[in-house]
C-alpha cells in the first residue's frame, strides 16, 4: 500500500485525512514528551525538598512532600504510557503498510479535548503574613 501520486490523486480526501491524523499524532507526542519532561523536573525538585525536610526534622512537610511525590510518580507513569502509545501509533502502521487508514482515523484526535501539559497541581507555598501591631 505505497503512497504515490496516483493513489493521492485517486483518493485525495483519505490523503488529507491521513496527513491531518499524522499531524495530530505528532502534536500529541510532543505534548506528552513535554509533560513527561516537566514531571521529571518536578520529581527532581521534590526529592531535594524531601531531603531538606528530613534534615530539618519537619515531619509534616515530609509527609506532604511524599504525598506529592506519589502524585507526580503516577503522573510520570501516565505520561510515559502516552508517549509509548503515540510512538506506537506513529511507527507500527507505517511498518505494517496500513499507515493511510490508521492515520486517517487518527485525524479524529483533533476533536478530543487536550489535557493540560501540567498534570500535577502546583504546591501551595505558605507565606507568613505580617500583621501590623494593633494600636
Amino acid at each position: 500500500m505505497g503512497v504515490n501520486l496516483e493513489t493521492l490523486a485517486a483518493k485525495p480526501l483519505v490523503g488529507l485525512l491521513a496527513f491531518a491524523g499524522g499531524a495530530a499524532l505528532v502534536y500529541r507526542l510532543v505534548r506528552s514528551l513535554l509533560r513527561l519532561a516537566l514531571n521529571l523536573a518536578e520529581k527532581t525538585t521534590l526529592d531535594g525538598l524531601v531531603e531538606v525536610s528530613i534534615r530539618n526534622g519537619d515531619l509534616t512537610g515530609l509527609a506532604e512532600r511524599r504525598a506529592a511525590a506519589d502524585i507526580i510518580r503516577r503522573a510520570r507513569l501516565r505520561s510515559a504510557l502516552f508517549v509509548a502509545l503515540w510512538l506506537a501509533l506513529l511507527a507500527v502502521p507505517a511498518f505494517a503498510g496500513v499507515a493511510r487508514v490508521v492515520y486517517a482515523a487518527c485525524a479524529l484526535l483533533w476533536l478530543l479535548p487536550k489535557e493540560p501539559i501540567r498534570m500535577t497541581p502546583s504546591p501551595r507555598v505558605r507565606v507568613p503574613v505580617e500583621r501590623p501591631p494593633n494600636a
